[in-house]
This record gives structure tokens, C-alpha cells and sequence, in this order.
């Protein structure tokens, strides 16, 4: 997703400079891991996104939640996603869940809306992509506070046409400025979205305050890229998972993200790549090739959107926020059981030479999703940190100092106060224009991001996460609906702050405490995935 901002100079600024409020982009991967962009460690080539990193901070310790309408929840709402409406993945809920308070489906009318406030702000709000928080024109991002936009309801759909990815949903469905959307015949979604942006920024020049948001869809399944940009990596991946893995853990250590000397855990049912027959090895190797060229393909696009942003002379005064809404999927839907094999051998083209292209299937599989999360164990769907520890870069040439590494806790909650505050836009309360709302939760960045403060979050907070499929008492017992995933994070922080701010500059990362994390990750698994009872 990504997020495009400009306001009036007139508008107030808390940080007391006297200038003008920037504009603000936030640009949203789907199931992109820990290590998948270039500046995490990742081989696939992502010169703008590492652009923007080397202009800015990472973090390596910010959490989001384990799947993607939850995260998107916490994301526009600043509360958990339970208290925004979605407790878990609508198209997967279980029977105990539907009807239930925290399981609307859809972005709670008793939630803020980060679109909403920004608007009442002084900003002009556009969005585009992926929307996944209701169903329908009314609960579509123009309910929501946004000027202008294009959005597809469900969570996920083709990259080339409108068509369903699963057999979740009876159709994909966008919406434009209050009208069922009309795709192109040569609609890519990487390619529409920022062209939507792009148009919506240039025709909201006149009134001088653009912001909005672009959703990709890349590298949510299935992936599908130009054959240019697989071409890329054709024989890049038949070294197999071990290996590349290997390497994104090595370049991690070399840039100072992770210590050296951690044991990378193992999935259960993982494969070892020399277990592979030749076909198979051959397949898979495309398979991530295929990833890697959706990957590249949304980069240059995040690159085009820099460049009109240049060129319009709007570079200079502009925040980028780039994250990835939860950590890599590990499930081939068109492997799970037999009607979802045959499902998708009627409706996508699922030979070797066709992935990737215009009606074709493609998932890479557990074993390569365990690369993207380098070097962190289990997947999307799952309390582990390979399911909610993602990369997230902050840049804002000018106020924020450039090629720092933000080491300690944050959460997906702090976004929407960390964005008004960038804004120079009062936090709101429990109440907004005469109706009660929830109070966002989390908490700013900026105080940390400038060196005011060392952390984020102080000791005497807890943050708690509760997913999908969970048990539930029945006449006295618990039944089990599924597992239930919860996590609960004590606040500290991850190693000494190098100095008054978190922010570490000197390029150095010592095992410390972070060692003895990684340690506890392997040995309490139990922990990282739940379990408790509702």
C-alpha cells in the first residue's frame, strides 16, 4: 500500500519549524518477509525501495499482525484490530466469530479512520489498490473519508483481470469515486495503481493539498509478473532455498540487521532442496522467480511514483513509509485439498512455462516463504515472528537523519499516530464530532525517529495480539474451532540504546539481547504460536 500526501503551507505544524507539512507516502507490500527487500538483505532488485532506506531508518523489531485485514484494521484505526472490526480474516471466520462484536468484517463505525482525519486535517486523500476492510460501495474508502479512490474489496484477486484468486469469493470487485470500477484490457495491478495515484495527485494540484494511499497487491498470491521481470531471475533460485537463505542471513550480519552466529530455525515438513527431483527443483526455482520479478516489477513502479513526485517538484518535501502489511505466506491453496485442486486446475493455468503470466496460478511454497522471513521461524497466519516481524523504513530528508537502525519494539498501531503527527494533526480522543470512538492506542515514532526519545513504547507497556480460528467454550468445555494464535509482547527494550535516541548509525549489530531472543523463539515455539483457550 502505498500512502501519497500533500498539504497547504497554511496548515499547522507542531514541529515548530514554519514550514510547510510534507507530503507523505506509504507504500505497502502484501506477504513481503523480513528479508525479501534489497535493504534487508534480499537479492532481488529493489534500487528504489533501497533508496528510500538508505535515506532513512529501518526497523528491525516493528510487528504487525499475522494476516492482512487485521493489520489494514490497525492501520487505519490505531486500536486493535479486534475493537476495528476485524478479529480475523472475514473469507476464514469461524462460526463462533460471525455476529460477534470484533468480527464485523468491516472497518468499525466505532473506530477512527486515519482517511477521516487526515481530510479533516487540511489534506486531500486519495487511494488506490488493495482495500480489504467491507464489502460494497458503503463500506468503500469514500465512507471512510477519502476524496478520491480505486479499490478492490476482497483480499487479493488476478493481477491482470477481474477475477477471483480462490474459491473464497463469487467475484473481485473494485470500486472508483462511488462506481463499480471498469478494469482496463491492459490493466497490470502494480502498473494501474500507481497510474491511478499519479492522476489523482496531478488533478488535485490545483486545490495544493494531494495526500492518498496505493495498495498493492504484489506479492500476495498469485504471483504473476511481465516475463521481462522473471526473466531476471530465470536461473537465479537453482541453487535451491538453503542456500539463498544462507546468503540473506550473511548480508543481514554485513549490514548490521542481525548478529552473527544465529541458528536459523526449521519449519515442520520443510524440505530439503537435494530431496527435490530435477522437475521439481526446476519448478520451484521458477516459482521464486517468480515472486522475485512481482517484487522488482511493484519496485519500479514505487520508482515511477518518485519520479513524478521529482519532476513535479514535490520530491523534497516528502515522507516515504515503506512496510509489508504481515510476513510471507507459506500456503499453496492450489495443493491444500482435493476440491481446491480441482478448483484451481479448471480455473488457472498451472504449467511450468505459463507462471507468471495472464491466467496462470503461482504460490511459492513453505520453504521459499521461510527465505522471504529470514531469519525468523513460521509464517503469515501464525503468531511467530516470521508472521508479524516485517521491514519498515521511515524517511524524511531533513527532520530524520539518513542510515540509522531502529532496533526496539513498535507496532502496527503506532502508524496512524505516527502519520498525524508528521502532520502536524492533534491526536483524537474517545469522542470525534459528537460520537463516541475508540481512542487510538498506540503511540508516535517521531519523538524517536528525531532522537527525543530512546524508544518507542516504555517498559510498563503491554501489547497483546490474538488471530484467527480460535477455540471456544461449548456447553462447558472448550471445543477445538482451530488454534488459536495469541501473543503478548512486555515492552523493552531489545538491546541498549546506543546513545539518547534508538536510532543506531554505527552500521554494528552485537548478538545481546537479541541473541537470547532468537534463542527463546526456537526453544519455546508453543509460545510463539499460542494455543490458550479463548
Amino acid at each position: 500500500m502505498a500512502l501519497a500526501a500533500q498539504a497547504p503551507a497554511v496548515a499547522p505544524h507542531r514541529g515548530g519549524q514554519g514550514k510547510q507539512r510534507p507530503n507523505i507516502v506509504f507504500i505497502l507490500l502484501d506477504d513481503a518477509g523480513f528479508s525479501d527487500f534489497g535493504a534487508y538483505g534480499s537479492e532481488i532488485s529493489t534500487p528504489n525501495i533501497d533508496r528510500i532506506a538508505t535515506s532513512g531508518v529501518r526497523f528491525t523489531n516493528f510487528h504487525t499482525a499475522s494476516t492482512c485485514e487485521s493489520s489494514r484494521a490497525m492501520l487505519h484505526s490505531g486500536v486493535d484490530h479486534h475493537r476495528a472490526g476485524a478479529g480475523t480474516l472475514t473469507a476464514v471466520m469461524a462460526d463462533n466469530q460471525k455476529g460477534r462484536p470484533g468480527y464485523e468484517g468491516f472497518l468499525s463505525d466505532s473506530a477512527h479512520s486515519l482517511g477521516r482525519l487526515m481530510k479533516d486535517g487540511g489534506y486531500a486523500t486519495y487511494f488506490t489498490g488493495k482495500w480489504n476492510l467491507g464489502l460494497g460501495v458503503e463500506r468503500s474508502p469514500g465512507a471512510r473519508g477519502w476524496d478520491r479512490y480505486l479499490s478492490l474489496e476482497q483480499t487479493g484477486a488476478d493481477n491482470y483481470e477481474a477475477k477471483v484468486y480462490a474459491p473464497l469469493n463469487l467475484e473481485a470487485v473494485w470500486w472508483e469515486d462511488g462506481q463499480r470500477a471498469q478494469l482496463p484490457k491492459d490493466f497490470f495491478s502494480n502498473r494501474h495503481y500507481v497510474d491511478k495515484m499519479i492522476r489523482f495527485i496531478e488533478d488535485g494540484k490545483p486545490g495544493g493539498k494531494p495526500f492518498g494511499i496505493v495498495a498493492f497487491q504484489a506479492v500476495h498470491s498469485p504471483l504473476q509478473a511481465p516475463d521481462v521481470d522473471i526473466g531476471k531471475y530465470r536461473a537465479r533460485y537453482e541453487a535451491g532455498w538453503a542456500v539463498i537463505r544462507s546468503q540473506r542471513y550473511q548480508r543481514q550480519v554485513e549490514m548490521g540487521l542481525m548478529p552473527a552466529g544465529l541458528k536459523l530455525p526449521k519449519a515442520m515438513l520443510g524440505r530439503d532442496w537435494a530431496s527435490l527431483s530435477e522437475p521439481e527443483q526446476r519448478l520451484y526455482a521458477k516459482k521464486m522467480a517468480v515472486f522475485a520479478g512481482m517484487l522488482d516489477n511493484a519496485d519500479q513502479h514505487i520508482g515511477r511514483l518518485r519520479d513524478y513526485l521529482q519532476r513535479s517538484g514535490q520530491l523534497d518535501n516528502t515522507v516515504f513509509i515503506v512496510m509489508s502489511d504481515n510476513g510471507a505466506d507459506a500456503y499453496e491453496l492450489n495443493k491444500l485439498n482435493l476440491p481446491f485442486r480441482l478448483w484451481y486446475k479448471a480455473n488457472f493455468a498451472l504449467g511450468i512455462d505459463d507462471l507468471g503470466r495472464p491466467g496462470s496460478y503461482v504460490h511459492y511454497g513453505q520453504d521459499w516463504a521461510e527465505v522471504s522471513n529470514t531469519p525468523f521461524p513460521l509464517f503469515k497466519g501464525t503468531s511467530g515472528e516470521g508472521g508479524m516481524r516485517v521491514p519498515f523504513i521511515v524517511s524524511y530528508p531533513g527532520r530524520i537523519p539518513g542510515g540509522g537502525v531502529a532496533r526496539e519494539f513498535a507496532y502496527v498501531t503506532d502508524f496512524l499516530p505516527t502519520v498525524l503527527d508528521l502532520a502536524g494533526i492533534p491526536m483524537p480522543g474517545d469522542e470525534y464530532q459528537g460520537k463516541k470512538l475508540h481512542r487510538p492506542t498506540g503511540r508516535s515514532m517521531l519523538p524517536m525517529l528525531e532522537g527525543k526519545e530512546a524508544v518507542v513504547h516504555p517498559p510498563t507497556d503491554t501489547i497483546g495480539f490474538r488471530g484467527h480460528r480460535c477455540r471456544s467454550p461449548v456447553q462447558g468445555r472448550l471445543q477445538d474451532r482451530a488454534q488459536c494464535h495469541l501473543r503478548r509482547w512486555s515492552v523493552a527494550p531489545v538491546q541498549p540504546a546506543p546513545g539518547p535516541s534508538g536510532i543506531d548509525r554505527s552500521g554494528r549489530q552485537s548478538a545481546g539481547n537479541i541473541q537470547r531472543a532468537s534463542d527463546r523463539i526456537r526453544r519455546l515455539p508453543e509460545e510463539q504460536r499460542g494455543g490458550a483457550a479463548a
